[in-house]
């Protein structure tokens, strides 16, 4: 398998444009949830529609 060395892994933060206080809310969500062995973009999921429920 190659891999491409040339360009850096991008930044949690930076792949979704979001804040960094958006960013440990999602985290913290997942910590609480046990979700941390999930991806980063089901965790997202999950906050959204948590997110969407409670408003």
């Amino acid at each position: 398998m190659t891999t491409n060395k040339k360009k850096p892994a991008t930044p949690r933060r930076e792949a979704f444009r979001c804040s960094g206080q958006q960013l440990d809310a999602i985290m913290r969500f997942a910590e609480e949830r046990k979700l941390d062995h999930r991806t980063l973009q089901f965790v997202v999921a999950e906050y959204c529609k948590c997110q969407a429920k409670a408003a």
